[in-house]
């Protein structure tokens, strides 16, 4: 038996696996890319590593792909393995019993309680705390983000390990339920603490953003630049904060260069890179900027054989602006049947999501961005009031009210000249 720097019990006989499993933890809070690899060397230290696998299987999941997710099962089978083999803590089988509530029902509501309730047994689970986090995020659900986080806090100090990338996802789920200049405080605390935590300093632009300080923005991030080399694929999505501030001043070249050389540098299978580039270049030719089909056509061959997956409402959405943006007319009508198919599937997290709400939604995005304007702003309005349960943040999902408002816009220009 091992202990983390927290004093939490780790079954394995090795002090690699367990050091190697810590820094592992600690890159996944800062957002680092050397997270992966940090893990890979706990696993190969010791195979039966149960919180490793576990680790692995939440990180595959929240990547929101269908072929992660069967690999993450795999990785549920061999923690159960390791479990039966040697035994564990009553964390680690709480670990394995929340990964399977999604990985195998896709109860993500269940995952995320499951989690929270090891916190509840020891508020020092740092990881427990960040993969509820994650899951919380991805279910648009941000008061209980924030809840389990405050609940948490008071049994910290500033001397233990992950306290400051702590206060970062505080920072973050204050912005998220409307606090953002207390957010700001917080956020601006933990960055001074620990100035690479990536997840913290885009909380601060989160902020500074929801108080339309743009040119404070921009600055901020600017600041940023040096801390973010080491950094996870989130690095694009830092950028793409950076772009929106541009746009919001009307620096639609600034805007697009980073689009080119930052968050779509170079082609990426990853969700989030792909929801960045997508919702960065709507943004950019609403803004009367000609991004050219070449853009919208890369994106679109990427999400086209992802017909069927629907791994994450939020994903969804982007998927079917890529298709529609590109002209993919045949495509586009596959993806939609799908997520029809999936709404009224198996009643998992995110078929209720999209049963409530996700398929209104794509199917706004999809008239909005090919040509029904009035059919877009209809269904897009009718879909804002629950928006929120698809998933990701104010900023993100900001994307879709100015989608509403463009074509409501759109339409009312047509019915002028026609009138």
């Amino acid at each position: 038996m091992r202990h983390d720097p927290r004093g939490l019990a780790i079954t394995t006989d090795s002090a690699e696996a367990a050091r190697e499993l810590d820094a592992a933890v600690m890159a996944l809070l800062g957002q680092k890319a050397e997270a992966g690899t940090r893990l890979a060397a706990a696993l190969a230290a010791d195979p039966g590593l149960v919180a490793g696998h576990a680790i692995a299987g939440f990180a595959q999941m929240m990547a929101a792909r269908q072929p992660l997710a069967d690999q993450a099962r795999l990785g549920l089978a061999r923690a159960r393995d390791a479990l039966v083999a040697r035994g564990g803590t009553p964390r680690e089988r709480a670990l394995v019993q929340s990964l399977a509530a999604w990985a195998e029902g896709g109860d993500m509501e269940r995952a995320a309680a499951g989690l929270e309730a090891i916190v509840q047994e020891d508020p020092h689970d740092v990881l427990a705390l960040r993969l509820s986090h994650g899951i919380r995020f991805m279910l648009g659900d941000a008061p209980a983000m924030r809840h389990a986080i405050e609940a948490a806090l008071p049994r910290w100090d500033a001397a233990m390990p992950g306290y400051a990338h702590l206060l970062g996802c505080h920072a973050f789920a204050l912005e998220e339920t409307g606090e953002a200049a207390r957010a700001e405080a917080v956020g601006r605390r933990a960055v001074a603490m620990v100035p690479d935590d990536l997840w913290g300093a885009h909380a601060v632009a989160h902020a500074i953003g929801a108080q339309g300080r743009m040119r404070e923005g921009i600055a901020w991030l600017r600041w940023l630049e040096p801390h973010l080399a080491g950094g996870s694929n989130f690095v694009r999505h830092v950028h793409w904060h950076r772009a929106l501030f541009h746009l919001a001043l009307g620096q639609t070249e600034e805007a697009l260069a980073l689009h080119d050389g930052r968050v779509w540098a170079e082609a990426s299978e990853d969700v989030r890179d792909l929801m960045n580039a997508a919702s960065l270049l709507w943004r950019l030719e609403a803004a009367g900027v000609a991004v050219g089909a070449r853009r919208w056509e890369e994106l679109a061959a990427i999400v086209e054989p992802r017909i069927g997956e629907h791994a994450w409402v939020f994903a969804d959405l982007h998927y079917v602006l890529c298709l529609a943006a590109a002209g993919r007319r045949e495509a586009l009508g596959r993806m939609l049947a799908s997520i029809s198919a999936r709404a009224g599937g198996e009643a998992d997290s995110q078929a209720r999501v999209h049963a409530a709400v996700g398929l209104l939604a794509a199917r706004g995005v999809a008239a909005a961005a090919a040509g029904d304007p009035a059919e877009g702003a209809l269904r897009l309005d009718a879909a804002m009031p629950r928006l929120h349960e698809t998933g990701g943040s104010h900023a993100q999902r900001a994307l879709f009210l100015a989608m509403r408002d463009h074509a409501a816009e759109a339409a009312r220009d047509i019915r002028r000249r026609q009138g």
